[in-house]
């Protein structure tokens, strides 16, 4: 009959009672289905081996290690490599599981089913499970151990490549910027030879020099004008004895008439000759101190030089003014003395073109060392970039140097099994009990199944019989007055109905035993053993 909306719990009741038959064969249905399930279903041993992630003996910020993958990310890795196929395949030829694969007893590859059977997860604890199903409880246990000590191994693998693979990164990274560093040094040390005396460190020194050599210029310039003074002085000396109508040594005129020439063996440079001895061992010791370029090196040469140069001038002003070995004597004792005083005079002129010659050269090395500071900028800004590139690279390379020593004794850390290691915390075990199928709870769902598809169906059935059971029901679809209401009337075609339905009942209730008691004799081990189980689950036992 069609529902009402007003309809109450004892009108319910009664469409169940009604359909009572229905309700139980549906019951009895999916009962007797889950319980062949059950009967049917293969039992699932499973083995789990517990491992525990020890952190590094050695503190974190003491050591830092050079493994860039986190513990998550590196279990992630190794769990995808323990589920592909080539892995799987290799443990289950040498296991030799799942022959009855071949003969079509499962569905899907070895490979798929082995993979669903395999359960790994991390708790909060830093522990890692891994189990495994299979119907056999010694597979079991053998593919769980075996599967794990492949993953400690994988583990250590993973952490050995990573740390090498850093190693030799920073390896080969250092020994490039080590050449880059060097080939830098070279071209800043090739620089600063090509450009001596124009760095800008050298400035200093530079200007203390050009100060040095304007003291110099002044005191030559002083010393000049000295000699010339006493030139003079020595010259009016000379007009004074009347030796004027003498020869100077440097003339090239015949000695007077009357005048007799005697040997007299004498060398102009004879008073030289100590100075320049004096000033060629400082020389000699200024060499063993300082490089040729120095400045001190450089003006004990030049003196030195210019010294040997005024000696050679005496000497051959002496061999052109008179033949070797004679002098010219008038009065015995003023020819002397003339002739001394002129020695002196010459002596002087050689001093003062020596002194102007040493000015001269100092002029030159002034404009010179002038002409390098002038350039100071330019190579300062030269130098600045040469520095630059070679600071950047030193940085660099002692920042590889660093991490290379760092990944040095994170790779001696690893060797000396101080770092994060994964340590087996529980064994795999053999299993006791079979851990699929749950055969209590699938029965429970199938009851609670069946009663609701029961019910339901015959709400349902009720909803689509049109026919009106009581004056309520009439009354509640349509607003007109009951005059009577008719008993059932029991002809013979109600009680054919009646009894055709009574033998559809029995006719049911006798397959559904029939069917029970093939089951029972077909399984009764299988059936006896959970029946026990769940009275063991049922009464609180192991």
């Amino acid at each position: 009959m069609p529902l009402r909306p007003d309809m109450e719990p004892a009108e319910f009741l009664d469409i169940l009672r009604r359909r009572k038959w229905m309700i139980l064969f549906t019951v009895l249905l999916v009962l007797f289905g889950a319980t062949l399930y059950c009967v049917l279903a293969t039992d699932l041993y499973q083995s789990t081996v517990k491992i525990r992630i020890i952190p590094p003996a050695v503190p974190e910020g003491m050591v830092r290690s050079t493994v860039n993958i986190g513990t998550k990310d590196r279990l992630a890795i190794i769990q995808q490599e323990i589920l592909s196929g080539d892995r799987l395949t290799a443990v289950i030829d040498e296991m030799n599981l799942f022959k009855e694969h071949s003969k079509g007893m499962f569905g899907g590859s070895s490979v798929d089913i082995m993979r669903k059977r395999i359960t790994m997860g991390l708790d909060r604890q830093n522990t890692f499970t891994l189990s495994v199903d299979h119907e056999n409880p010694q597979v079991a246990k053998e593919v769980a151990s075996r599967l794990g000590s492949y993953l400690i191994e994988q583990n250590t693998k993973t952490r050995e490549a990573a740390i090498q693979g850093t190693t030799q990164f920073l390896e080969s990274q250092l020994e490039d910027t080590r050449k880059k560093l060097e080939a830098q040094e070279d071209k800043l040390k090739q620089y600063k030879i090509q450009y001596g005396g124009e760095l800008p460190e050298q400035m200093q020194a530079n200007l203390g020099r050009l100060a040095r050599l304007q003291d110099q210029i002044k005191s030559n310039t002083e010393l000049i004008t000295r000699m010339e003074d006493r030139k003079v002085f020595i010259e009016s000396q000379i007009h004074n004895m009347g030796g004027q109508n003498f020869p100077s040594p440097d003339s090239g005129d015949a000695a007077p008439a009357g005048r007799k020439s005697v040997a007299a063996p004498h060398d102009p440079a004879q008073p030289l000759l100590g100075e320049l001895a004096i000033r060629r061992k400082k020389l000699e010791e200024l060499y063993a101190k300082y490089t040729p370029l120095h400045p001190a090196v450089v003006s004990a040469r030049t003196q030195v030089e210019q010294l040997e140069a005024r000696i050679a001038l005496l000497r051959q002003s002496g061999s052109s003014g008179t033949p070797s070995g004679t002098e010219f004597l008038g009065a015995e004792g003023e020819s002397n003395e003339a002739r001394r005083l002129r020695a002196q005079v010459v002596a002087i002129d050689f001093e003062i073109a020596a002194k102007k010659k040493e000015i001269a050269a100092t002029n030159r090395t002034i404009d010179l060392i002038q002409s390098k500071v002038e350039r100071l900028p330019q190579r300062e800004q030269e130098l600045i970039s040469l520095t630059r590139d070679y600071g950047n690279i030193k940085i660099s390379y002692e920042d590889l140097l660093k991490k290379k020593l760092q990944s040095s004794i994170s790779e001696n850390l690893e060797e000396k099994q101080q770092g994060e290691q994964f340590v087996v915390l529980e064994p795999a075990a053999l299993p006791a009990k079979p851990i699929k199928p749950d055969r209590l709870k699938i029965l429970a769902l199938a009851l609670m199944a069946s009663l609701v598809a029961g019910a339901g169906g015959a709400v349902a059935l009720e909803v689509l019989d049109p026919k009106l059971r009581a004056a309520k029901d009439f009354k509640g679809f349509f607003d007109l007055p009951i005059l009577a209401c008719l008993p059932v009337i029991e002809n013979a075609e109600y009680k054919r109905r009646i009894a055709v339905r009574r033998a559809a009942v029995i006719g049911g209730l006798v397959s559904i035993a029939g069917a029970w008691l093939v089951l029972l004799v077909v399984h009764g081990t299988k059936v006896r053993s959970i029946l026990l189980s769940i009275g063991q689950i049922l009464g609180g036992g192991n």
